[in-house]
């Protein structure tokens, strides 16, 4: 493999492990003697040290080696001391910042050498290896348990060099080198054993075909395996298909894809929808019958590669949610309160785009939840509340929406202060806005408005709120505010799963057509009477609503001779009646976004074409509210 290539997969699987490790060492945090943790941050230690050799992170493999030493004496002890935690948390961190150094070919930052100093300050020596016996024993019952894998057409057996500094390394290496040539069907031993420092060095690996014409024999896979160097000896056989029972389970096999190559694929059959509903436009009048099942059977495939390719890009809430245990935990500590973190809703999948753009406004609300909601410990006693606070974060599907909602059992919103702070900003009506909670949210999300006393690390600039509903509204979405004081505050991001392609309601103004999203409309109505020039509010199916006419937001002129079409929207908590001159039909676009103007009117979430090649704008719900 070429070393670019190797370095970005280990930048890749290194960011995923440090994240597994930071999830364990908090574990640790609160149960020192987890055997389960210990072996876990242990195994990701060496896998990280092994992958940092192979790559030449010269000083990531130390620092990372003196990290491992304190984990072997933590296995052997059976505890893990919470000062060498805290040391192998600023380990790390600063191993992160050595691999987005090595990303941008910078060299590492000296917090790598502060942290390794420090894990070495703690004067932990590894024990020395014993019970070898043992655990080659067990390697070899691997094997022997292993004989024979379905599926497999070759059989090969490695020995990695007695002076091969890192053979765990080096049999990862072997492993790659081998998957190029062919699929890896089974492996002994496995990556647990051969961690070990008694492994024998010994290493069996099936392959099977690689599906292609191309010849595969024993001479070009030793040549591949010995590429891999310090290989010692490589014996490749010949294997007869192999008994099922005989095997061990075989791992679920993923494929690695740049997001920039999914993002192509998702441009390319956008296009591809949209020349269908064109085509079918144009040739369903006259076709004939065989010409419509051609028709219909070439959409429901475009359907189908559609529906394939947005699945691709679903990835779990997970990816995300895991990062806020450190976080939380960070944050807590600085500011000298105990709090108790709950995630809810990990395994719920979204739109990888959607995701990356998530991360920001969500740390944003959580570090705002935990300084201006919770308490310190005794100030939850004198309210009569647990000293631990409470933070949940629960994410839900809400039909095409995905609801992510962050809740504390803090002081609650101040409003009478957020009141004080608006009234200095300038707002007039501050007051009877802060009495309900969508004006309270209008006041917190004003630009410069802070209710912090001080300019700290964490609040008091001013800038939270506001950039949190910015994003949610480029992104299509909304924000969502509860509080009451001394129970807590609730804040929800709601999001169409996917910001890539979405279900309208089409409608007509002014000879224009715009798109409204069809998540949030509720019904539609033609009324026998239009509504007045001027008018605030209607009576729709027996319920007061407040009325928008879309004629007026664009700032357009108003006219009388148009039908009373009216569309029924829920927006930000309450539904609107939204007057249009023409509800035309449903339908599903793709999105393109649009460049922001600066001092322009932000009415639009993005903009789509139309099947008959029309442009259309896809109205931003938020701005109606």
């Amino acid at each position: 493999m070429e070393p670019h290539r190797l370095l970005t997969l280990f930048l890749s699987e290194g960011r995923e492990l440090l994240d597994r490790v930071d999830a364990e060492l908090l574990v640790l945090e609160r149960a020192p003697d987890s055997r389960a943790a210990i072996d876990a941050v242990f195994r990701a230690f060496h896998s990280l040290k092994g992958m940092s050799a192979t790559v030449a992170l010269t000083d990531t493999t130390t620092a990372l080696h003196a990290g491992e030493s304190v984990l072997e004496t933590a296995r052997t002890e059976g505890q893990l001391p919470a000062r060498h935690v805290a040391a192998l948390l600023s380990l790390v961190d600063a191993v992160r910042r050595a691999l987005d150094a090595a990303e941008w070919g910078d060299v590492p930052p000296p917090a790598l050498r502060i942290a390794a100093s420090a894990i070495e300050a703690l004067g932990v020596r590894a024990p020395e290896a014993r019970g070898g016996s043992r655990a080659r024993a067990r390697s070899a019952r691997v094997v022997t348990r292993a004989t024979a894998v379905e599926g497999a057409r070759w059989r090969v057996d490695v020995r990695i060099a007695d002076d091969a500094a890192i053979p765990l390394a080096r049999s990862t290496v072997v492993l790659r080198k081998l998957h190029a040539l062919a699929p890896v069907l089974g492996v002994a031993p496995d990556d647990e054993t051969r961690a070990e420092d008694a492994w024998d060095r010994r290493l069996t690996v099936w392959i099977g075909d690689d599906g292609s014409q191309r010849t595969l024999d024993a001479t070009s896979i030793a040549d591949a395996v010995r590429s891999a160097g310090e290989v010692a000896e490589c014996h490749v056989t010949r294997e007869v298909r192999g008994d099922v029972t005989a095997r061990e389970p075989a791992a679920t096999q993923t494929v690695r894809i740049p997001v920039e190559r999914l993002d192509e694929l998702l441009d390319v059959v956008g296009e591809l929808v949209l020349a269908r509903d064109r085509l079918q436009r144009h040739l369903r009048p006259t076709a004939d019958d065989a010409g419509l099942q051609v028709l219909d059977e070439a959409s429901k495939l475009i359907a189908q590669l559609r529906d394939a390719i947005l699945r691709s890009r679903m990835v779990p809430l997970s990816q995300v949610f895991d990062r806020f245990p450190r976080h939380v935990r960070d944050t807590a500590q600085a500011l000298g309160k105990e709090i108790d973190l709950v995630l809810e809703g990990r395994e719920l999948e979204v739109d990888r785009s959607l995701l990356d753009e998530l991360s920001d406004p969500l740390l944003h609300l959580l570090r705002n939840a935990i300084d201006h909601g919770l308490e310190r410990p005794a100030e939850r006693r004198a309210a009569g509340k647990p000293e631990r606070g409470r933070l949940v974060v629960r994410a839900v599907r809400d039909g095409a929406m995905v609801a992510v909602t962050i809740a504390d059992d803090g002081r609650g919103v101040d409003r009478a202060k957020v009141a004080a702070q608006a009234r200095a900003h300038g707002v007039a009506d501050a007051e009877s806005l802060a009495d309900d909670d969508r004006g309270l949210l209008q006041l917190l999300a004003r630009p410069g408005l802070s209710t912090a006393s001080t300019v700290t690390a964490l609040s008091g600039r001013g800038v939270g709120v506001d950039a949190v509903q910015n994003r949610v509204q480029a992104l299509g979405g909304r924000l969502e505010l509860a509080t009451a004081t001394d129970t807590g505050t609730v804040i929800t991001i709601r999001l169409p799963l996917s910001i890539a392609m979405l279900r309208t309601l089409l409608v007509r103004v002014a000879d224009e057509t715009y798109a409204v999203p069809l998540a949030h409309v509720h019904s539609t109505h033609l009324v026998e009477t239009s509504p007045t020039a001027g008018s605030t509010s209607i009576a729709v199916a027996g319920e007061r609503l407040r009325l928008v006419s879309l004629r007026a937001h664009l700032g357009l002129a108003a006219r009388d001779d148009v039908s009373g079409h009216l569309v029924v929207i829920d927006c930000a908590g309450e539904r609107v009646a939204l007057q249009v001159d023409a509800c035309l039909s449903q339908h599903e676009i793709v999105i393109k976004p649009l460049q922001r103007v600066r001092g322009s009117a932000s009415k639009f979430s993005g903009g789509t074409i139309l099947p008959d090649g029309v442009p259309s704008l896809i109205l931003d719900i938020n701005t109606l509210s």
